[in-house]
């Protein structure tokens, strides 16, 4: 086969779905050496953050870096001149395509909640999504939660679409505590126990609940001094931005550590030394930082949304995520008992290892493979 992938993200910063086009790709370039696949993408900046080098695969940076003329006019003549057999959309697809599509669906509230995007964003990223669904052949979806949200919203048959779990890789595996915190220490200035929120600073992440549950948390626990801190990763720590008003309304501005970005290498020392991951997110597609919390060894907190359920299984906290009070009782629970905690971690170290890069990369396969054989049964 010759397949096409193309990838926007990489080298762009952009969290879960960075993660998931390049791991995608790593995955493939591990278990596939005899099909031929070309890697159109947006910035030259990519190449290096996917990291492959092999013979099968060939990296096409779109010229120009203008999206609105590479995308919809150079990636088709570009998908042409290589002559493949289809090519694979993991965000966004081109506007029109010369050959068979396949879609990735990473995410449905662009369609269900398009409250949490600015209105520019969310009308460009529907059109595209809509005429791309249109067109697939095949649609992946990161969870049995989103087959059935893209069945509801946008019709889809069930037969034209299948489950790619995203997985976790080998760098998130338990290191020792104590020296994860010296290194968080050292990089980061954070010397006290912290309960970690990573995550895009959006509405449907929760992060202002969270702030207000680690207030009552706090006056649940005491208020001592000894108390974890709350560290959120995410967007450059502002002076009038709502999350810093959030932050000194609930009192908690002496025991928050806000940190702009961590590097991807760093990200498994800041799992391992959280005493637990809060993650009580209004809406996600899969949450990748759950399995990669659990691999570490670190309890998690979630929430009954979406497929949050469906990805934590029995080994996480699970909470109303519409309600500080009960997030804040799960973290004093975690707090006070160790016993909760230690189950949470074998049970976590087990819910894990069922997610793996190399199983997307086979199930993703599998889906290369049906186009092929479907368009050979077509001819």
């Amino acid at each position: 086969m010759r397949i096409g992938i193309f990838v926007v993200t990489p080298g762009r910063q952009g969290g879960g779905p960075e993660t998931y086009e390049i791991q995608l790709i790593r995955a493939l370039a591990r278990i596939d050496h005899e099909n031929q696949y070309f890697i159109y993408c947006t910035v030259p900046e990519a190449v290096n953050a996917i990291g492959v080098d092999k013979k099968n695969f060939t990296f096409r940076v779109l010229r120009p870096r203008l999206r609105w003329i590479s995308i919809p006019l150079v990636l088709p003549l570009l998908l042409l001149k290589d002559r493949v057999d289809f090519y694979h959309a993991t965000m966004v697809p081109a506007p029109w395509s010369p050959r068979p599509l396949i879609l990735t669906i990473l995410c449905s509230s662009n369609w269900t909640h398009p409250e949490f995007y600015e209105k520019s964003v969310v009308w460009r990223l529907n059109k595209l999504l809509d005429r791309g669904l249109q067109q697939a052949k095949k649609v992946l979806c990161i969870s049995k939660f989103l087959v059935e949200e893209v069945h509801q919203t946008a019709g889809v048959p069930y037969g034209s679409m299948s489950v790619s779990y995203m997985g976790v890789g080998p760098e998130f595996s338990p290191r020792d505590k104590e020296a994860s915190k010296r290194l968080v220490e050292v990089k980061y200035s954070i010397c006290a126990p912290y309960f970690l929120f990573i995550g895009q600073q959006q509405e449907r992440k929760n992060v202002f609940r969270v702030i207000e549950a680690y207030a009552q948390f706090r006056q649940m626990a005491g208020d001592g001094p000894d108390l974890p801190r709350l560290v959120i990763v995410g967007r450059e720590p502002s002076m009038n931005d709502p999350i810093f008003d959030t932050i000194q309304s609930n009192n908690v501005g002496d025991h928050t550590t806000r940190i702009l970005y961590v590097p991807f290498a760093e990200v498994p020392e800041l799992y391992c030394g959280a005493d637990a991951l809060l993650f009580p997110s209004l809406w996600e597609g899969f949450g990748l930082p759950i399995i990669e919390s659990m691999a570490c060894g670190t309890p998690v907190i979630t929430s009954t949304a979406t497929c949050l359920p469906e990805i934590a299984g029995d080994a996480a906290l699970v909470v109303n995520p519409e309600s500080a009070e009960e997030i804040a009782q799960a973290i004093l629970r975690l707090h006070l008992e160790p016993e909760l905690r230690s189950r949470l971690v074998r049970e976590g170290f087990t819910r894990a290892r069922i997610f793996s890069w190399e199983a997307c990369a086979v199930a993703t396969l599998e889906a290369y493979k049906g186009m092929v054989s479907n368009a050979q049964a077509a001819r």
